[in-house]
């Protein structure tokens, strides 16, 4: 990008303005910030204004403004969550992760260089932590919108969105602050309390440990370093026991299938490694259709690899990334609420499957064999693991929606979202069931087929790209344009647009759905 000269006049504008921080701000944030420094720069075609600064919490801050054509509407953006702690390469990717404190402010760059061209501004901070930071977020993003009002005198109103934790935050500054934006659009979102979230997370984790290797941690991370390191190791563990798995499913020698750190015995090792895996997955909701795998193809004229083999394989690549995410942020809320809070000493797997051991009869190698390893999970092999009294009084205090959308609210989430399940979304549908002028859910929808094979009848797993409803906030620029522009319609009027204008508007879009009846299952922890 070029820098440029920005006009004296603007210099002068912000030099008054800067002091004029709403009274809404001030109650959160006393402290004084500094103005923003301000900048023309080159975006795409366009020359807009970049200023940046630092919330009175020491937050980074962004926004970038078309000078020549704003429409007075500016896009609050707040990102999705952030490693807390640094990490050393081959954990999260190929090269040491670094605590990320910049400011985003919004999905990609097309999308940002659209809103732009359009003649809104655009804004997002880093936060003033990263982690599960949700409550300090929210403080943030009021006192940006303060300084969004002061710096930017021609503003008329502020669209608040976000995505994964970003959605989350966006859904509590809606229910909070709802004077301060016009419309909401939190993505691919979590929901309601957190706990839901994380027990998705955590009954994956402690099956893979109760099944595959009893030296996976689920929960009680050390403190310090140590802890950082023991997070790293167990998703190395999570790693060595899904990769077992998916290379050894056409074993023939069934024992084999499983990983020698299993300590299961001989009667539950003659059924297939891959069934148990299934049944994890089931249990804790993990989808089980994924990047390769669509859950109907198959290879040939036989059904045996849809029906058998492909709900492990989803499961193994989707449960790669919900582990993940699942263990550090476990660390991470840890720390931040004094102790441990994973529970699963009261949990019914069986009635978790309940629903689904039917259609996944094959997957799980029938009825005995399901049963067989129920009982695992209530045998001293299924070692059940209790929270601390502060680590769970902690988690309960944390940040949690309430759910009812008091300003215009359009959600967008992938039906096969690994790491924010689709259950996210529909907890809030449920929430405005009968408050259809405030919300409008949107769904990305997976496609009837995508799997490919190789000659060896084996699917191919060598693409990159993300099938439509696959993979966590993996949107496109059309669907994620189209929630801006709903959005930006709903702040006019106070209300979602009709039923009538969004299904015109959505039947443009591939992988979009609108469709007030649809529904996907909520999370297992909020299934009752």
């Amino acid at each position: 990008m070029r820098n440029l000269t920005m006009k004296k006049s603007r210099f002068a504008a912000i030099a008054v303005a800067a002091s004029l921080v709403t009274m809404s701000v001030v109650a959160i944030a006393p402290a004084a910030y500094a103005s923003s420094s301000c900048a023309a720069q080159q975006s795409g075609a366009l020359i807009v204004e970049v200023c940046s600064g630092k919330t009175s919490d020491g937050a980074n801050y962004e926004y970038r403004t078309n000078t020549e054509n704003f429409n007075g509407t500016v896009y609050l953006w707040s990102h999705g969550y952030r490693y807390a702690v640094n990490l050393p390469a081959g954990v999260v990717g190929a090269t040491p992760y670094i605590v990320d404190m910049s400011a985003e402010v919004g999905p990609a760059p097309d999308v940002i260089e659209s809103l732009l061209a359009a003649g809104y501004a655009v804004a997002g901070s880093s936060f003033a932590t990263q982690g599960w930071t949700v409550g300090s977020a929210v403080k943030t993003n009021v006192e940006l919108i303060g300084i969004l009002k002061s710096e930017i005198p021609d503003t008329k109103g502020v669209i608040a969105w976000g995505a994964s934790m970003g959605g989350f935050i966006t859904q509590a500054l809606a229910e909070r602050f709802p004077k301060l934006i016009k419309s909401a659009a939190p993505i691919c979102t979590a929901a309601g309390n957190v706990s839901s979230e994380l027990t998705y997370a955590g009954d994956l984790l402690w099956g893979l440990k109760t099944f595959f290797d009893p030296s996976i941690t689920v929960s009680g991370y050390a403190d310090g370093p140590a802890g950082v390191g023991q997070a790293a190791q167990n998703l190395g563990k999570v790693a060595a026991v899904l990769r077992h798995i998916s290379g050894t499913l056409t074993e023939t020698d069934i024992s084999k299938t499983w990983p020698a750190t299993s300590p299961m015995p001989a009667t539950i090792k003659a059924i297939p490694a891959r069934s148990a895996l299934t049944l994890v997955g089931l249990m804790a909701g993990v989808p089980t259709q994924s990047q390769h795998i669509d859950g109907s193809s198959f290879p040939g004229t036989e059904t045996g690899f849809a029906l058998a083999l492909a709900p492990a394989i989803a499961i193994a690549q989707n449960a790669g990334y919900a582990a993940g995410l699942g263990i550090f942020a476990t660390l991470d809320l840890e720390r931040r609420v004094g102790g441990a809070f994973y529970d699963n000493t009261a949990t019914d797997y069986a009635k978790r499957i309940a629903d689904e051991r039917a259609s996944f009869n094959v997957a799980l190698s029938g009825n005995d064999a399901t049963n067989g390893l129920l009982s695992i999970l209530s045998s001293p092999y299924g070692k059940r693991i209790a929270a601390s009294d502060q680590g769970l009084n902690g988690l309960k205090a944390q940040l949690a929606h309430k759910g009812k959308a008091l300003v215009p609210t359009i959600t967008m989430t992938g039906t096969a979202d690994m790491i924010t399940p689709a259950g996210n979304s529909q907890w809030l549908v449920n929430k405005n069931l009968k408050n259809t002028k405030k919300f409008l859910p949107l769904w990305v929808v997976t496609a009837d087929k995508w799997t490919k094979f190789l000659p060896t009848g084996s699917p191919d797993t060598s693409s990159t790209a993300w099938p439509s409803g696959t993979g966590h906030c993996q949107f496109s620029y059309d669907q994620t344009m189209t929630v801006a522009k709903l959005a930006a319609a709903a702040a006019k009027t106070g209300s979602v647009p009709s039923n009538a204008s969004v299904e015109k508007t959505v039947a443009k879009v591939d992988g979009l759905l609108f469709d007030r009846e649809f529904s996907m299952p909520l999370l297992k922890a909020d299934q009752k």
